[in-house]
């Protein structure tokens, strides 16, 4: 029973993941991303790992996905009329994603390495998951969050919003 309901959560957390890449409203899309972290919060408790499960609601699904939304609300983004596009260029998007996805399935299938992973239970206590993040996986962890800060600040510059500058009052 707890296999089906892991695979449930797991096939929701992919369609809403779908959500966010295909459709267009940025706002459904970043909802679309918090549901997807929330079926993948299930799958931690049902993986036995209630730390992360909570980490994923509070970290992701809280605070970063509230920083998304808030930068897609001020970037104030206006729909745009699709430009058209001509049957031939559909049908090679269509066949390089095929393609791409079907290279990524044989590449997960030959050389995925699921025989190395640990036999016994993760270890899910807080302690253990600090010590390892500040001490062994410090520069990752900065790296991330370099990655994100530039990835706002590019997302306002793309934005093109132009500031008038204030005049100093005599």
């Amino acid at each position: 029973m707890e296999f089906a309901i892991f695979f449930f959560f797991a096939a929701v957390a992919v369609i809403f993941a779908l959500v966010v890449v295909l459709h267009r409203n940025p706002v459904v899309g970043a909802l679309s991303l918090v549901a997807s972290f929330f079926a993948l919060a299930v799958m931690y408790v049902l993986l036995e790992a209630p730390f992360l499960a909570a980490l994923q609601v509070i970290v992701y699904a809280g605070a970063i996905m509230v920083l998304f939304l808030f930068v897609i609300m001020l970037l104030n983004l206006q729909h745009v009329a699709e430009p058209v596009t001509r049957p031939v260029q559909q049908f090679l998007g269509y066949t390089s994603g095929a393609a791409f996805g079907l290279g990524l399935l044989y590449y997960i299938v030959k050389y995925a390495v699921f025989a190395k992973l640990p036999a016994g239970p993760f270890v899910t206590d807080a302690r253990t998951i600090g010590i390892k993040l500040f001490e062994a996986y410090v520069f990752p962890f900065e790296m991330v969050s370099i990655l994100l800060l530039a990835a706002i600040v590019g997302a306002l510059l793309l934005s093109g919003r132009q500031y008038q500058k204030r005049e100093a009052a005599p």
